[in-house]
């Protein structure tokens, strides 16, 4: 569930990235209301997907995307800097 959470915060924030100033607020619940479940619920799981992506040492995969380091396995984003970042990159990358 976390992933597809993600997944779908990432296109949002990527058509309106203001989203990502109010990710409690407008974020969560947004994609708590496609799924049918909760905020909070949206928030643990996007913060586990993330945890356990860190966990398994998925951290190269990002920082290959990036072409540098971005992020140590001690160095773990929340939910809106990781969020944040994708989107970003995925703007960069359209232009």
């Amino acid at each position: 569930k976390g992933y597809q959470y993600l997944r779908d915060g990432i296109k949002l924030v990527v058509e309106n990235s203001q989203k990502i100033n109010s990710i409690t607020k407008c974020l969560y619940p947004e994609i708590a209301k496609r799924f049918g479940t909760t905020s909070s619920k949206v928030e643990r799981a996007i913060r586990h997907a993330i945890e356990v992506a860190w966990n398994r040492g998925k951290i190269e995969n990002i920082n290959n995307l990036f072409g540098t380091k971005i992020y140590t396995a001690n160095e773990k984003p929340t939910n809106g800097e990781f969020i944040a970042l994708i989107a970003n990159k995925m703007l960069l990358d359209e232009t």
